[in-house]
């Protein structure tokens, strides 16, 4: 009956070490997400500013930068890239006004 119950608390002690290791390893993945997320909404906000100032400075209209955006991501859409692509580019597309859509 002892070695039973020692092999019992060695299975438990066992399944404690896996929990925490899998812990560590979620909250590792969590934080590398975060960090992809971060840089996502970054090279986003550079992408926007960048079709601002071409506005501005009258280099392109807004209008022309959105119907390129949008043949990009037709053709993101027609060769089958990651949906996490193409999520990235319409929400890039989703910045510019909506009038400009």
């Amino acid at each position: 009956m002892n070695a039973s119950v020692d092999t019992l608390a060695e299975q438990m002690l066992t399944l404690v070490d896996i929990v925490s290791a899998q812990e560590r390893d979620i909250k590792a993945l969590k934080e590398q997400c975060r960090r992809l997320e971060e840089h996502d909404q970054a090279i986003a906000v550079a992408f926007s500013t960048f079709f601002h100032v071409l506005s501005a400075g009258r280099v392109a209209k807004l209008s022309e930068i959105a119907h390129i955006l949008n043949n990009i991501i037709k053709i993101a859409e027609q060769e089958g890239r990651p949906p996490a692509s193409i999520k990235f580019l319409q929400d890039l597309a989703g910045m510019l006004p909506d009038d400009q859509r």
